[in-house]
C-alpha cells in the first residue's frame, strides 16, 4: 500500500516538477522558473494531499553529498522528495575525503552517500555500504548500461558521468592546448594546476599520464612518477578543489588547469577566453554514484530517494540547469544544452574508465610518492 501511495505522490510531484524543468537560463527565463517552481510546489502539495497520508510521513533521511550547488539540488530534489513522501531531508555538505572520514567514525549518522567513484569504492572495501533491492528501482532500466551498477548489482547506480580535460586561458597561453603532453612544455612553467592525487579527479589524471605513455598503472609507477616529475616545473599548484582552481584562473596566476567537464561549464562564464580540451591521447571518466550507508534504519525511504534521484524529471532538470549530465538514455538535450557534458550514446560508449581495484590497492603507496614529489605545492 505505501509503495503504491508513493508511486501517486511521485508522479504528482514530477509532473509538477516538469513545469520547472525546463526554465533553464537567465534574466527572464528565471523569473519565469521561480514562478513555475511556486506554481509546482502548491500542485505538488494538493495532489499529494488528495492522495492521502503521505507514505514517509514524519521520517527523516539523512544524506551525506557534495557542497556544491546546493539551491539547485534544493529546487530540482529535495524540496519535491520532501514535497511526494512527507520525509524531512537532513542534508550534510562537504568534501569527499572528509565526508568519507566521517562516514568511517559515525556511520550511525547517515543513511545514503553522494559521492564521487573513487570514494565510494573505499567505502564499500570498509564494509560501510549497504546493499540495494534494485526491484525498488523502477528508473534503473532506463540508465546506461555501465550507471546501472558500477560497484556491483548489490550496490547503487551511477547518477552522472564526467570526463577529465584541461581547460586554458587563450589569453595569456603561448601555445594551443591540443593534448596532453603540451602540458610538459617549458611555456607553462609555474602556470598549471593538477589534481592532487587524493581529489576526485587524481587517480584519472594519473591513468590518463599512463595512457599518453603507454604505460599500465600499478605496474609501470616508476616510469609514471618519472613523467610527473618533469612536469614539475610547470605545477603552480595541486589542487583538492576545483572551486579554488577555477579562482587562481580567474586572478591570472596559472594559465591552465586540468579539470572535470561540469567544473567548466562554472569557469567559462567568467571569461569566454577559457577553452576546453578532449586530450587527443584520450582522457579518463568517471561517476558519482548514490547509496545507502551500512546498517541504515530508513532503507526503504532511501531506496525511494535513490529511484527518484535517476527519475527522468530529476535528470533533465539537473541538466538543464548545467549541474550534472544525465545517465539516463532517454533525456535529449540540444547541442547548446549539452556542450560540455558527458552526454549521447557515442560519448557513452567509449568511455575510459579507471580501474578501482588498481588504484585502491596502489593508494597508500601513490599518495606517498605523491607527497614527496609535490610536497612543495
Amino acid at each position: 500500500m505505501k509503495k503504491n501511495m508513493m508511486a501517486v505522490t511521485m508522479a504528482a510531484v514530477l509532473a509538477a516538477g516538469a513545469l520547472t524543468g525546463c526554465g533553464g537560463g537567465s534574466g527572464t527565463a528565471d523569473t519565469k522558473a521561480a514562478g513555475a517552481e511556486s506554481t509546482a510546489a502548491g500542485a505538488a502539495e494538493t495532489s499529494a494531499q488528495a492522495a492521502g497520508d503521505l507514505p514517509f510521513a514524519g521520517q527523516k533521511l539523512s544524506i551525506s553529498t557534495f557542497s556544491f550547488n546546493a539551491e539547485l539540488l534544493q529546487k530540482n530534489v529535495y524540496d519535491p522528495f520532501m514535497a511526494a513522501t512527507g520525509c524531512e531531508l537532513i542534508v550534510e555538505g562537504g568534501k569527499n575525503a572528509e565526508r568519507v572520514t566521517k562516514i568511517k567514525e559515525s556511520p550511525a549518522n547517515y543513511d545514503v552517500v553522494i559521492i564521487g567513484d573513487a570514494f565510494i569504492a573505499d567505502l564499500i572495501d570498509a564494509g560501510l555500504v549497504e546493499t540495494v533491492d534494485s526491484t525498488k528501482l523502477t528508473n534503473l532500466d532506463a540508465l546506461y548500461d555501465i550507471a546501472k551498477a558500477p560497484f556491483g548489482e548489490e550496490y547503487g547506480p551511477a547518477y552522472t558521468f564526467n570526463r577529465l580535460g584541461i581547460v586554458y586561458d587563450q589569453a595569456t597561453t603561448p601555445v594551443e592546448v591540443t593534448k596532453w603532453e603540451e602540458l610538459w612544455n617549458p611555456d607553462f612553467e609555474g602556470s598549471i594546476a593538477i589534481p592532487d592525487i587524493t581529489a576526485t579527479t587524481g587517480p584519472l589524471f594519473y591513468y590518463s599520464v599512463a595512457k599518453m605513455m603507454g604505460l599500465e598503472p600499478g605496474k609501470d609507477d616508476d616510469a609514471i612518477f618519472a613523467k610527473l616529475a618533469e612536469l614539475k616545473p610547470n605545477v603552480a599548484k595541486t589542487y583538492t578543489s576545483a572551486n579554488d582552481t577555477i579562482t587562481m584562473l580567474n586572478q591570472g596566476e596559472i594559465s591552465a588547469a586540468v579539470l572535470l567537464d561540469y567544473s567548466y561549464t562554472a569557469a567559462k562564464e567568467a571569461s569566454e577566453d577559457y577553452i576546453w580540451v578532449d586530450p587527443a591521447e584520450g582522457s579518463y571518466s568517471g561517476y558519482n554514484t548514490i547509496n545507502i550507508v551500512k546498517g541504515s534504519e530508513n532503507k526503504e525511504l532511501a531506496e525511494a530517494f535513490i529511484d527518484f534521484y535517476i527519475s527522468k524529471e530529476v535528470q533533465l532538470a539537473e541538466a538543464l540547469d548545467g549541474v550534472d549530465s544525465p545517465v539516463r538514455k532517454d533525456v535529449e538535450l540540444t547541442e547548446e544544452q549539452s556542450a560540455n557534458f558527458t552526454y549521447g550514446a557515442d560519448m557513452i560508449d567509449n568511455l575510459l574508465l579507471p580501474d578501482w581495484s588498481v588504484i585502491n590497492a596502489n593508494k597508500a603507496d601513490w599518495t606517498e610518492r605523491w607527497n614527496e614529489l609535490f610536497s612543495v605545492k
